[in-house]
């Protein structure tokens, strides 16, 4: 019973402890999120070009949003962009990834050798590969010379311009999903390799019923993580394209009409269109996660 008497003061502190660290916290989120993008859900019912007074009106810029054609062009881009990079590069790491896995010296060098490109700045990276996209200079030079002119084309006109700088994005991603598998990688029991050997597996059947399961929360995280970054993505597409006919996403619409057109109001239809379905992925993630965990 004493004990008891005791313990209920220290409790109390510790209470107050949490609390005190958490106050900054919230108050640094409250700031900095939510009074934000409570400002963007009320601007996209006005009529306001980011400077004057806001006029409400209503539903139009969502009436408006979905009647625009440049609307569905963003739109679809984005999709498509999801659809390469919840594949390709995470195809691309996980093979590499599991290859590195049996490097047993000089892991590290090639860890950081394919992460460097992650730390290079997306303007610098992305004016770089521009002029290498040049039609008169850089690869389709080097395809002429080499014999393969057919080739050679305007790799950012409208036809080619989401994939090429998809590319370079990719090229830009990839070593930072790779460092994230390996150390998952690492987390995997090296016993169930060597008992599927005993067993006389072969690499393609390790790979595809001891590596995948065991890393398939970190796969799942990525795949999320990738998709709802996939809607907001805005880096490379505008400093290689400013988001051009071919290349237009959400992010580049969005820009244009808050900074260029100063239709501010507009553009926080878009962004809050892009908070809905970054919340609709992050939901069916979630159920059919709950589900499988069910099962």
């Amino acid at each position: 019973m004493k004990q008891n008497i005791i313990k209920k003061p220290y409790q109390k502190m510790e209470l107050r402890a949490a609390l005190l660290t958490l106050i900054p916290v919230f108050l640094y989120h409250f700031c900095i999120v939510v009074l934000p993008s409570a400002n963007s859900l009320l601007s996209s019912f006005t009529n306001w070009n980011g400077l004057l007074t806001k006029k409400f009106i209503g539903f139009k810029n969502y009436k408006d949003l979905f009647e625009d054609p440049d609307f569905y062009e963003a739109f679809f881009n984005n999709i498509k962009w999801m659809l390469i990079f919840i594949t390709l590069p995470v195809i691309f790491s996980v093979i590499i990834g599991f290859m590195l896995s049996y490097i047993k010296k000089g892991r590290s060098v090639f860890r950081v050798m394919y992460f460097l490109p992650y730390v290079i700045s997306a303007a610098i990276a992305g004016k770089i590969f521009a002029a290498f996209y040049n039609p008169y200079l850089g690869i389709n030079t080097w395809l002429k010379n080499i014999g393969l002119s057919f080739l050679a084309h305007d790799w950012l006109a409208p036809a080619h311009a989401l994939i090429s700088v998809a590319f370079v994005d990719m090229w830009h991603w990839w070593g930072f999903l790779l460092v994230i598998f390996m150390s998952a990688l690492q987390q995997i029991d090296p016993m169930l390799y060597e008992s599927a050997e005993v067993e006389g597996a072969s690499e393609v059947q390790k790979f595809w019923y001891i590596t995948i399961p065991g890393i398939r929360t970190t796969l799942t995280f990525i795949i999320l993580v990738s998709m709802v970054w996939s809607i907001s993505t805005f880096d490379y597409v505008w400093v290689m394209t400013r988001g051009s006919t071919g290349s237009s996403i959400l992010s580049t619409m969005l820009y244009k009409n808050a900074f260029l057109k100063y239709k501010a109001g507009y553009a926080c239809t878009i962004s809050v269109f892009q908070n809905i379905l970054a919340l609709l992925i992050f939901g069916i993630f979630n159920f059919i996660q709950k589900g499988s965990e069910d099962i």
